[in-house]
Order: C-alpha cells, then sequence, then structure tokens
C-alpha cells in the first residue's frame, strides 16, 4: 500500500487518530520528507525521511505535543541539506546544524503554539526583552548555568519577585528547546539544584473588619460614582480587579440580579448572582455608562478606564485603612469563612478551580444556593458598616 500523503496542519495532526496496533505514517504534502508517526500508545511525532548513500535516513525532530507543523516544515530544509552536505543526522550534529536559533526566536516558536492570552503572551515577551536584552539574539545554545545564575544574583539585587518572575519565563523558553533538542538541558535548573529560587511572600492584608465602616463610608463619599461601584463589586463579589473593570452592560442581568464574567483568568465563564446591597448602586451607574458598552467606561468613552489609583488614595486617606484592589478580594473570601461558608462555596464565588479537589469536582452549585452564599457575605458587610447597630445579622 502506499504512503499517506496529507497537507500538515496543527488541527489535523492533533485530530489523526491512533491505530490499534503498531503504527501509521502519514508524510506532508507540502514537505514530501516530513513524516508524521502516529504509535497505538497515541504518541505523535515528526521527522525527516530521506534515502541517502543507499540506505533510508530517519531523524526525529520532536513530539507533536512540542512541535509545530511550520516549525517542523523549517527544521525539514535544514535537516535535508545537512543530510545532503554528507553530515550524519545524529542528535548532536543536528543541534550543530540548527545552532544559530537565538533566545528570542525560541520564545516566539514557543508561544506561536500555545493558546494563551494575548496579555500573557506579551507579557513573557516583556520579560525576555527587559531582564534578559543582552541576550535576545545569542544562540539558546550558548546560555549556561554560570550565565543564569550571574543573571539571577543581579535580578535578585532588584527584587526577589523581579528576579523569580524572570527566570520563569526564561526557564519555560529553555524548556521548550530541550524538548525540542536544541539544549541538552535546560541551564536554567541549575536554580532548582541549587534551590535558588526565593519563596514567595503570600499577602494576607485585608480590611478589618472592625474598620469595615469606615471604609464603606469613605467608598460612599466619593464623587466618582464609577470608582465607588468598582470598589464595591469588588468587596461584595471578591471579583479580580482586571476581570471587574472589562466587565460590560451585556454581561449584566439586572432583572435576574446576576453578572456573567467571560474569558476568566482560569478559562472559564462563570455567571454569579449580584447581592442585594450591590444592586442598587449597579442601576444608579447604569442611568450613567448604560449607553457605553463597558460598565466602567473611560473618560473617551471607547474603552475600560483604569484603576482608579486617585480615588483609592481618597479612600485610604478619609478611612485611615491602606488597602489595595485585592485586598477587597481577599477581605471578601475572609468573610466567607467568618459566616461559615464551606471551602468549595467560597472557591465558586470567587471563580477559583474546583476541579482539583475531588469533592468539590462532584458539587454541582444551584443558582440559589450561590444566591444564599452571596447574601450572606453581604449580610455581614451590612451590618458591620450600619450605624444603627453593631450587631451582624446574617440573612439568607
Amino acid at each position: 500500500m502506499g504512503k499517506k500523503t496529507i497537507h500538515f496542519t496543527q488541527a489535523r495532526i492533533k485530530n489523526l487518530t491512533p491505530p490499534k496496533a503498531g503504527r501509521e505514517e502519514y508524510y506532508d504534502d507540502e514537505k514530501p520528507k516530513l513524516m508524521c508517526r502516529v504509535s497505538s500508545s497515541g504518541k505523535k511525532a515528526f521527522s525527516v525521511v530521506k534515502w541517502h548513500c543507499g540506505k533510508t535516513q530517519r531523524v526525529t525532530i520532536g513530539s507533536t505535543d512540542d512541535v509545530t507543523v511550520d516549525y517542523a516544515r523549517k527544521q525539514t530544509d535544514i535537516i535535508l541539506a545537512a543530510i545532503s552536505s554528507g553530515i550524519a543526522p545524529t542528535a548532536e550534529k543536528r543541534k550543530k546544524a540548527i545552532e544559530k536559533t537565538t533566545l528570542v526566536e525560541v520564545l516566539e516558536q514557543y508561544l506561536a503554539q500555545r493558546e494563551l492570552k494575548p496579555l500573557t503572551k506579551e507579557g513573557y515577551r516583556y520579560k525576555l526583552q527587559h531582564d534578559f536584552k543582552a541576550w535576545l539574539n545569542k544562540p539558546i545554545s550558548s546560555i549556561t548555568e554560570t550565565m543564569v545564575l550571574k543573571r539571577h544574583k543581579e535580578l535578585t539585587k532588584v527584587g526577589a519577585t523581579t528576579a523569580n518572575n524572570a527566570m520563569r519565563v526564561l526557564r519555560l523558553t529553555m524548556k521548550y528547546a530541550h524538548a525540542i533538542g536544541l539544549v541538552d538541558e535546560p541551564a536554567t535548573a541549575i536554580l532548582n539544584k541549587a534551590r535558588l529560587w526565593h519563596k514567595p511572600k503570600r499577602k494576607d492584608r485585608v480590611i478589618p473588619s472592625e474598620k469595615l465602616k469606615a471604609w464603606y463610608e469613605a467608598v460612599e463619599a466619593l464623587d466618582n460614582k464609577k470608582a465607588k461601584v468598582y470598589l464595591l463589586m469588588i468587596l461584595y463579589m471578591g471579583f479580580r480587579s482586571g476581570e471587574t473593570l472589562k466587565l460590560e452592560w451585556e454581561h449584566i442581568n439586572l432583572k435576574s440580579k446576576s453578572v456573567t464574567l467571560y474569558d476568566t483568568k482560569n478559562g472559564t465563564d462563570r455567571t454569579l448572582p449580584i447581592p442585594r446591597p450591590l444592586l442598587s448602586h449597579l442601576k444608579a451607574l447604569n442611568k450613567l455608562t448604560g449607553r457605553s458598552g463597558f460598565v466602567f467606561v473611560n473618560e473617551e468613552g471607547d474603552a475600560p478606564m483604569s484603576t482608579p489609583k486617585r480615588a483609592i488614595n481618597t479612600v485610604i486617606k478619609q478611612s485611615g485603612v491602606q488597602f489595595s484592589p485585592h485586598d477587597c478580594r481577599r477581605t471578601f473570601a475572609t468573610i466567607g469563612e467568618a459566616v461559615s461558608l464551606p471551602l468549595t462555596m467560597i472557591k465558586r464565588l470567587m471563580n477559583h478551580v474546583t476541579d482539583n479537589d475531588v469533592t468539590g469536582g462532584y458539587i454541582i452549585t444551584e443558582e440559589e444556593t450561590l444566591r444564599a452564599a452571596t447574601n450572606k457575605i453581604a449580610s455581614f458587610i451590612a451590618a458591620k458598616v450600619s450605624s444603627e447597630s453593631n450587631v451582624i445579622r446574617l440573612s439568607a
């Protein structure tokens, strides 16, 4: 039976069905010497196959999980040229044939085949360009453990978090280079061996319950209505700042009293109930920005506003409470625990992943259960900020 030839695309390679036994081989119609071998175990790998000097030369490029079709086609030309010039296509000599591949080129290859959000990709590019500027056009195979150690020490002087974040981007780039055969071992592995990763200090600042009243009154007194509702929404619903700022009015249903977050940090969409005290604020804001697409629209009316730092500083000055937007989210979780909500419920309200929780994965939370939990937290806040009584009354 003749060889199977198809046009290679990412989707087509991904959908190739493993044989029941043995392996199947498919050739690319664009690069006839490029082959994808699919084994019964489900593993798929790209190889270059060429008859040369009386025998078949087969050079593996890499797993289809690590290598894109575009990259495999480019490597096919390099490998075929090496074979034709008499270079034995061993792993070591193949590295020499592609040793000019630079650090920045490897990062771009990595980003091209990963389904990442645009902001995440830009963040990776920025860290590499900002913290490893002198290395960008160096062959990635020339980056050594000594270089990594020296740069890590320099970045640590700037800050432990800066060093960690920069080295994480370098590490994922180096690990990808290792996966596709450009380096024997990622130079960043030295950080694990020498235990040089800085242990992150988990922030635990919240708005103290005894200061909630002062904070709340300062927020209510803000002239900036958008900033006021933004801060109250983060406190009452525990939303992430970025997700809150990107909200559009079509995501909010004032009749069903719900908000839908789309394409969140964990890649899911999530509909959550609006607590009673927040509903009136959203209705009032709707009269101000309802004709705009964005709930918290900027002054130009064409994009979400930025984090309202001036309003936040005003609240800090008026209330005496130091806080950040994420502290409001952390306060929400702390109140959830204070009113005895189960951890799985708090995670759902905050849109945290629960699939890695074996029990949590079986629980499908009903809308009314979520609403009761949300209003329980809102009742705690209302009791604390009420000038009539300091007694906490919880209601469903």
